[in-house]
């Protein structure tokens, strides 16, 4: 009996030694879910390895968290924002957002483009600005939709940066995509959880031929720039878990 004793315990110890290293390894493959939304530049068009910015934050993600990233990356090349809330309306899309630990939205790219007419100089303000309202618009919608399917995420969203310095207005062009920065600022603002990333001095500066693949889009060294960026913003919202809130206005446009 005394024998049948002694062997269950060591039974128990060796089954409980067994679990705890299990569920230790279970614990430590654990995976952070990026979703990423947008154009062409979010896709990562100009890189060659296609990875982009997100390549660069995903490496940032797992290497402050020492946990594996699985990227949900639902760029779109040539996307504005009318086909990203048509995009949200997709149930793939949507089951990723739910289970997302961090979310990236960079889009008006081509809603400023396309309010231009693709036409830069000279520009048509008049119908620059009234783009810039329909896109206001549209960013609250989209961001209004992601809270509701994930009100948990923290929601990164990118400012428009300027590479048309080669136009002999490029101050007023830059003033302009000022001006709609300040818009996605202000509507990102009024949902909680949800951080504005400017991206406009990065390339201020700076010869276009180094960090540019063409007239638009970044380089790998372009997309770099980018990526630290974000990384940087993301790094600073994990690091001040008790910073205040950001409230939901529940303000309608």
């Amino acid at each position: 009996m005394k024998n049948f004793i002694f062997l269950l315990c060591i039974f128990l110890i060796l089954f409980g030694t067994y679990t705890g290293i299990r569920g230790s390894s279970a614990s430590s493959t654990k995976v952070f879910n990026l979703v990423a939304l947008g154009d062409s530049i979010t896709h990562g068009i100009g890189d060659p390895a296609k990875k982009g910015y997100i390549g660069g934050v995903k490496v940032k993600l797992e290497d402050i968290q020492n946990t594996p990233v699985n990227v949900s990356n639902f760029a779109i090349p040539r996307y504005s924002s009318d086909k990203v809330i048509e995009q949200l309306q997709d149930k793939k899309t949507n089951a990723q957002i739910e289970k997302a630990n961090y979310i990236i939205l960079y889009i008006g790219t081509n809603d400023f483009r396309q309010s231009a007419n693709h036409q830069f100089y000279p520009l048509d303000v008049k119908k620059v600005n009234e783009g810039k309202g329909k896109f206001k618009t549209n960013l609250y919608k989209i961001l209004e939709h992601i809270r509701i399917k994930n009100s948990a995420a923290p929601i990164f969203v990118l400012g428009l940066y300027h590479p048309y310095v080669e136009y002999p207005n490029q101050q007023e062009i830059l003033n302009t995509i000022e001006n709609w920065n300040d818009e996605i600022d202000n509507v990102a603002v009024d949902f909680e959880k949800t951080y504005y990333v400017p991206t406009l001095d990065l390339f201020q500066d700076k010869p276009k031929s180094t960090y540019f693949s063409d007239s638009l889009h970044p380089n790998p060294a372009g997309y770099q720039l980018i990526a630290d960026r974000v990384s940087e913003k993301v790094v600073k919202e994990l690091s001040f878990k008790n910073h205040p809130i950001r409230k939901h206005s529940g303000r309608k446009l």
